[in-house]
């Protein structure tokens, strides 16, 4: 939901206070996720870091550089005016962004899941059935009033932290939303659920087959196997996302455009020192 052009960036490359600490902790992070989820061998663990210093090396020699880019061309479009042309455009090189790395993680994955005992397979499986179960409580199995005040909380909160003081008019458009916006989290739950299915049927043929495809099947949601109803409703939700963020975008005060342009020149700053240290 928060893909809005004048949020998506800060929220990828700015969640921490400090863009520099964050990133080049950012292996340590990936291995401790990892980890979480399953009990690796000594060797295992050798080749995770291996591939994560790869996969990190790669991001900062390759796609550094082109954040930079966004980050400047995001400048220059809250400074010319937000419209829905270059809001789609900005999210189009976003969605790229993620597929880049989505197939960069995924050969390094592909190679490893083979080398996993039936154990290992079977924890992992049971940790992300918790994931989908917490899912499931956060965003499904709550009253709509909880759904519609944590859907505004979201947006209010992060326009707050990287905008500054949010306006009434802001604040009133942004819950008109909220109480609006159709539920798509029971979807996803459906999904997740039968991404399971799938990703088990893959571990038991984990040493029998390229893995690679089939799990990037996964990651990406094919709409058009989706029911028409379903279609329906996530065209629907992306439309009123859409619509949202560029209205805000349209309608920053003077004093916000300004600290948002600055919170990103410090980014812009930061990834540029970052690929200075590669």
């Amino acid at each position: 939901m928060l893909r809005g052009a004048c949020l998506i960036l800060v929220l990828f490359l700015g969640a921490c206070s400090s863009t520099q600490f964050a990133y080049n902790r950012a292996d340590w992070f990936v291995r401790w996720q990892i980890e979480k989820l399953v009990d690796l061998s000594a060797d295992q663990q050798a080749r995770l870091e291996t591939h994560v210093d790869q996969l990190h090396d790669w991001h900062r020699r390759q796609e550094l550089p082109r954040y930079h880019a966004l980050i400047l061309q995001l400048q220059s479009t809250l400074k010319t005016g937000v419209t829905d042309a270059n809001y789609q455009q900005l999210n189009t090189e976003l969605e790229q962004v993620w597929q880049r790395l989505l197939d960069k993680s995924l050969r390094a994955l592909a190679r490893e899941i083979p080398s996993l005992s039936d154990k290992q397979a079977a924890q992992l499986l049971a940790s992300l059935s918790e994931k989908n179960d917490e899912f499931y409580r956060k965003w499904v199995a709550i009253p709509e009033e909880e759904l519609i005040e944590r859907r505004r909380e979201r947006v209010l909160d992060t326009l707050a932290q990287w905008a500054g003081e949010v306006t009434p008019a802001q604040r009133e458009r942004v819950e008109a939303w909220a109480s609006t916006a159709p539920d798509v989290y029971t979807l996803w739950h459906s999904q997740r659920l039968k991404r399971h299915a799938v990703f088990e049927a893959l571990l038991d043929q984990r040493k029998n087959r390229d893995l690679q495809e089939p799990l990037r099947a996964l990651m990406v949601v094919d709409e058009q196997a989706l029911q028409p109803w379903e279609r329906r409703r996530l065209e629907d939700n992306r439309r009123r996302a859409n619509e949202l963020m560029v209205w805000l975008g349209q309608n920053l005060t003077a004093g916000q455009r300004s600290h948002l342009l600055e919170e990103l020149s410090e980014i812009a700053e930061d990834i540029r020192q970052l690929q200075s240290q590669g």
